[in-house]
């Protein structure tokens, strides 16, 4: 925790910092981090930046230290002075702290059952700084969630009469004299308020073992600078971005965007809510850990399902220990139908950041299985003695994966032999425009208007179908008996029989109870209340959904289409047709003439799916395109084209934004290019690096 020696009420209200905000920081970025041993962070806010920096010495990550830099920009707004807070969590009443003051910081000794007996400490790099004020405060039963309101809450405007460079009558602090910690005690916040620039750093040993150094001062900034080396040189190794010309800039954008990805993962722990059409009321899952990358640190800081599949895409190329550990965690996530939660809102600290409406979660409803995706790639990427080192872990994520494939194959089909049908969506409502298909992961993309058992989505069948090959091609890797699902993936492929169910002979698309002339309207639902609520000015009927935009191309994306396919040489060739969805800054979600374009769903809704360049769909069709511009085919010089031309238009749109905004962005603007949503989005928008290194 930080903030600014200002005007304290001023300061209180709006500049003292915790949690990761989107409204807060001017920029904040991992510049470097390997998801491991060390990582580096920059921090912008108003007048003044902060370095974090963190180093770990061994593999065992039995010792590690955090530094601290803060400097003044020399803006009119800028500091002088900074508060600084430390605060070490004790989760069991087993565990014991006794906490000293030294001249320059602060000394803990603890002891819990997990790590044994340790020793910290929060100090200045520099003995000699002279520290303006230290205190610290000790909380009984405070959860880590309420942590910033129990701060705020014991802080108070004190005289400062100390002598310096830093004019200031009062500051705010914890009272001094406030000092005693009980047994009782679960949270203890030590506060350090030094002049500008200021550098601190916190030293955690394990008691248990010995050592000859210790990680501070001179030894912590070797350590950091022999760790940035090979962070450097293994991210050249691994996506070769200088050799394809990339400028150092270009480098600092790709390793940033890489780095906040991966120095996203955490660690979560607890229940998730779930209902089903088996059970009443919705009940309490059993407790379970997840280790998993999550979207965005400042506004999705939670595992979601579909997200995870692409994030490892990028980590997997990394460091193939990590993926496997994490995808390990979300299987063990499953319960035992197969069925795997979508959104896992695990603790009181996820759980604040969740809308009411999105917290329980429905065990009928299915996501995408993009965890194939990433394991696909995994094992393309793999050498032959890797397979072999993972053939156990392998085997167990193979027979995971089976009875997650099995659930998909019994609950999510369709009304005709090989369709599929997504669950979830809402068909009584008149308040949406087009009822969403959250559990599909385009939320409000256009989908049939009247929603009922008998419609069927071109997008999951292509899911299910690369599935089926996903698996297949890991069994045959284990040696394990795949022939039906073989089969079922010959089947699904089949081109013929996707062509009669989902093609309109323009292109693919779902089928279902569909009005193409529906809109939302002003109506008096109350006295004195109007709100807009949708009109059918065009009956329903079982038709194809014609809707031009992303689900049209999902079996071009998927690589279900063969090269020789007329549908895909059609797809190509329409690609970049006028108002369709060809942008110069990605393929745009609904095309520009469709008459969902940019439309709102709801009085409130504003457009999500309907319109904006997404990344991970951009991914996947340039992805597709290298595959078919590499394969013999009458449209690979098409393909090649249209390669070449979206990963330049994505990646210099990405970049651009990047240098201007100094974030990532969850989606950008199809008109403009400008990022927009939510900021920073490293998680699946960071597959730009892949795009960027051609590692598909």
């Amino acid at each position: 925790m930080w903030m600014p020696v200002h005007n304290p009420e001023y300061v209180l209200n709006h500049d003292f910092r915790h949690t990761s905000e989107q409204s807060d920081l001017k920029s904040f970025t991992w510049t470097h981090h390997d998801g491991n041993r060390f990582g580096v962070q920059v921090l912008q806010d108003k007048g003044y930046i902060l370095e974090t920096s963190f180093a770990k010495t061994n593999v065992m990550l039995q010792d590690w230290s955090a530094r601290v830099k803060v400097r003044a920009t020399g803006a009119a707004e800028s500091p002088q002075a900074i508060h600084l807070y430390w605060y070490l969590g004790i989760e069991h009443n087993q565990s014991k702290v006794r906490i000293s003051r030294l001249p320059n910081g602060f000394s803990v000794y603890g002891e819990t059952s997990e790590l044994g007996k340790f020793h910290m400490r929060y100090k200045t790099v520099n003995a000699d700084v002279k520290v303006m004020h230290n205190a610290y405060n000790c909380g009984e039963n405070i959860p880590l969630h309420l942590l910033t309101d129990y701060v705020k809450g014991k802080l108070k405007p004190i005289p400062y009469t100390g002598r310096g460079p830093v004019v200031t009558p009062i500051i705010v602090a914890f009272d001094p004299a406030s000092t005693a910690c009980s047994e009782s005690s679960n949270i203890v916040i030590m506060q350090l308020t030094l002049p500008l620039p200021a550098e601190v750093e916190i030293v955690y040993e394990n008691l248990n073992i010995e050592r000859t150094v210790t990680l501070e001062g001179a030894h912590f900034d070797d350590l950091i600078s022999s760790y940035m080396s090979d962070f450097n040189k293994k991210f050249e190794e691994k996506f070769q971005l200088k050799s394809k010309g990339y400028t150092d800039d270009h480098l600092v954008f790709a390793k940033s965007t890489f780095s906040n990805l991966i120095g996203g993962i955490g660690y979560f722990y607890g229940r998730s809510i779930v209902k089903s059409s088996e059970v009443e009321k919705p009940i309490y899952y059993w407790p379970a850990a997840l280790y998993s990358a999550v979207p965005s640190r400042s506004f999705f800081p939670r595992g979601f399902l579909w997200d995870e599949g692409f994030h490892q895409l990028l980590i997997s190329k990394w460091d193939n220990n990590i993926s496997l550990e994490v995808i390990g965690h979300w299987l063990n996530l499953m319960n035992a139908d197969g069925w795997i939660p979508r959104e896992q809102i695990l603790g009181n600290e996820a759980l604040m950041k969740v809308p009411k409406e999105f917290v329980v979660q429905n065990a009928d409803y299915a996501n995408p299985p993009t965890m194939f995706l990433a394991l696909e790639s995994m094992l393309t990427s793999m050498q032959p003695s890797e397979i072999l080192d993972h053939h156990s872990t392998l085997k167990k994520v193979f027979h995971r994966l089976t009875m997650w494939y099995n659930w998909y194959n019994t609950t999510q089909v369709g009304p005709l032999p090989t369709t599929y049908r997504w669950r979830g969506r809402n068909g009584t409502t008149d308040r949406e425009l087009n009822p969403k298909t959250l559990t599909s992961g385009l939320d409000d993309y256009p989908r049939a208007t009247h929603p009922t058992d008998e419609e069927y989505h071109v997008d999951l069948r292509c899911w299910m179908a690369f599935a089926s090959r996903s698996l297949t091609n890991l069994g045959d890797l284990l040696g394990i008996n795949v022939d039906k699902y073989r089969e079922t993936a010959e089947i699904l492929s089949d081109n013929d029989l996707l062509k009669k169910l989902h093609w309109t002979g323009d292109y693919f698309a779902d089928y279902g109870l569909h009005s193409e002339v529906v809109g939302l309207k002003n109506t008096r639902v109350a006295q004195n209340v109007v709100e807009k609520r949708r009109v059918v000015r065009k009956l329903p009927q079982p038709q194809f959904v014609k809707v031009q935009g992303y689900i049209n191309l999902f079996p071009f994306i998927l690589m279900i289409l063969e090269p020789s396919s007329p549908e895909l040489g059609h797809i190509f060739s329409t690609l970049k047709s006028d108002n369709y969805i060809w942008s110069p800054y990605g393929l745009c979600s609904v095309g520009r003439s469709d008459s969902y374009y940019l439309k709102y769903n709801t009085q409130h809704d504003a457009p999500y799916w309907r319109g904006p360049v997404w990344i991970n769909i951009n991914f996947l069709a340039i992805r597709a395109l290298d595959h078919y511009a590499k394969v013999e085919g009458p449209y690979k010089d098409l393909s090649a084209q249209l390669y070449t031309e979206l990963r330049r238009n994505v990646v210099q749109n990405m970049y651009k934004e990047f240098t201007k905004t100094g974030f990532i962005w969850e989606q950008y603007n199809c008109k403009t290019g400008k990022g927009q949503s939510v900021h920073p989005f490293t998680g699946w928008s960071s597959l730009v690096v892949l795009i960027m290194g051609e590692q598909y």
